[in-house]
């Protein structure tokens, strides 16, 4: 009878152990960091990275129909450190030029050599769209 229950527990632990293991090994797959301007420049040249940062205002230079535009994005904690950017595809609507309205930036692609950063993923975030109606009131 102890046996059986040994038997089980073992086998249940093994189970588990498995489980746990796929489970890791998915989601570190995955997983993309979030790089600063700053710790990108320091990284150098890089392929298939995510930055992190808010755009420089009066950069933005938008094109025709289905070419990139361009525009910077600075380092919060470093403000003197920017990035060049060249993003092909659809352009987010919270994605604007607006002195008033900091915009923060996720971009992903290629660092590449000349010191340009090749995106073809852009994500924006306008905090104005996302604070609550108090603190909105309050003008924070």
């Amino acid at each position: 009878m102890r046996s059986k229950k040994l038997k089980f527990l073992v086998g249940g632990i093994v189970i588990v152990g498995a489980i746990a293991t796929l489970a890791f090994f998915a989601v570190r797959e995955n997983m993309v960091y979030y790089y600063t301007v700053t710790e990108l420049a320091t990284k150098g040249e890089s392929e298939n990275v995510r930055v992190a940062g808010d755009l420089v205002s009066g950069t933005l230079v938008k094109a025709g129909v289905g070419e990139p535009i361009e525009f910077e994005i600075y380092d919060k904690e470093a403000t003197q450190n920017t990035l060049f950017v060249k993003y092909t595809g659809a352009v987010p609507d919270t994605f604007v030029d607006d002195p008033n309205q900091p915009v923060e930036v996720v971009v992903e692609g290629d660092f590449l050599k000349d010191g340009t950063f090749a995106a073809d993923f852009l994500m924006a975030k306008c905090p104005s769209k996302y604070e609550s109606e108090e603190s909105a009131a309050d003008g924070k």
